[in-house]
Formats: C-alpha cells, sequence, structure tokens
C-alpha cells in the first residue's frame, strides 16, 4: 500500500485551503471517493468497508500528520487530520508557487477568463496542456503541466453567467473523469 501518495496529497489539500482561507489549528476533514484512495493507495477495494479495512491495518494512524481517523460518510471516505497536521502543514510546506499564484488569480478577479488562466499557465511554462473536456462534463477545460515538478495536478475550469472556477485533481482522477 502507498500510502506516502496519500500523505502527500492530503497535506497538497490542507496546503491549498491554509493559502485560501489563512491557517488555523483546528481538525482538518477530507473526503474521499473510494476509487480515489485505490488509485492513490495502489490497492483495490470494492466499497467504503473494504477500504475502512485496508486503512485500519495500514501505517497511515500515526504520521506526521498526527493520528489520522478514517470514517465512512455518504459513500465516501472521511479522513479526519487533527489540529496539530494542520500545524505541521503551515510550519513545514512550503506554499507551491503555481498554486499560490492561481489562487491570487482569482482572488483579484473573480471572472478571470479561461486566457487569463492559460497565461498563467504560460508564465510557469510553456509547456503545457489545455484540452477541451469532453461533451456533457462539468468543465469547459483542463490544464496541465507536462513537467509535474512544475505542478503535478489538473486543473478543470468552468466559465458560467460570468464566473470562472477551478477544481484540482490527480492524473488518476482525471483519467477517471474521461
Amino acid at each position: 500500500m502507498n500510502t506516502e501518495k496519500l500523505i502527500k496529497n492530503i497535506i497538497d489539500q490542507i496546503k491549498e485551503a491554509q493559502i485560501k482561507l489563512g491557517f488555523a489549528k483546528e481538525t482538518t476533514r477530507l473526503y474521499y471517493p473510494v476509487e480515489s484512495l485505490n488509485a492513490m493507495l495502489g490497492i483495490h477495494t470494492d466499497n467504503d468497508e473494504e477500504m475502512l479495512e485496508a486503512l485500519g491495518s495500514s501505517d497511515l494512524h500515526d504520521t506526521e500528520l498526527g493520528q489520522l481517523h478514517f470514517s465512512a460518510h455518504k459513500g465516501r471516505i472521511e479522513i479526519s487530520v487533527p489540529p496539530e497536521g494542520a500545524a505541521y502543514v503551515h510550519e513545514h510546506v512550503e506554499e507551491p508557487a503555481f498554486l499560490k499564484a492561481m489562487i491570487e488569480l482569482f482572488r483579484q478577479n473573480h471572472h478571470c477568463s479561461v486566457a487569463d488562466i492559460r497565461a498563467l499557465f504560460e508564465s510557469f511554462s510553456k509547456d503545457y496542456v489545455c484540452e477541451k473536456m469532453p461533451e456533457g462534463s462539468d468543465f469547459d477545460e483542463v490544464l496541465y503541466f507536462k513537467d509535474a515538478s512544475v505542478d503535478a495536478y489538473y486543473y478543470c475550469v468552468k466559465e458560467e453567467m460570468g464566473h470562472t472556477i477551478y477544481h484540482r485533481f490527480t492524473k488518476e482522477d482525471m483519467e477517471n473523469l474521461w
């Protein structure tokens, strides 16, 4: 079981929230579909009960984020990170430059366009991909860097009624969306 990939994802999600909302030493609850956890952990479970069993026998209970707790919640797995985990991320994890710039772009301009987002990607690397999402998708386009060291996430964007939103996905989750 590849627990390091999950820990990194948890840290990344907490850091994103801290960039957006600021630091608060409080419990963080993250919700993952079983399919996402299967992909990150490199295992196969069929449902939330099997995933809880797998997580219960893993080494994820005592991490640099503190003691993680797992529960099933409406078909997803809730991972509860104690306040010490939020403090660890705040004190030991640098703000990723691209993510910080992306959040700042949205903070400064709630009406930013996909062209603005493309320009931001290009300012970090000319070697990025911007693809239209399939008809009927929840998003208009997906953007990502070919070199994952710039930023490993896939950013799905949607323009609707004068506003643009984004969601970040792992490569594995993106493959499941397509």
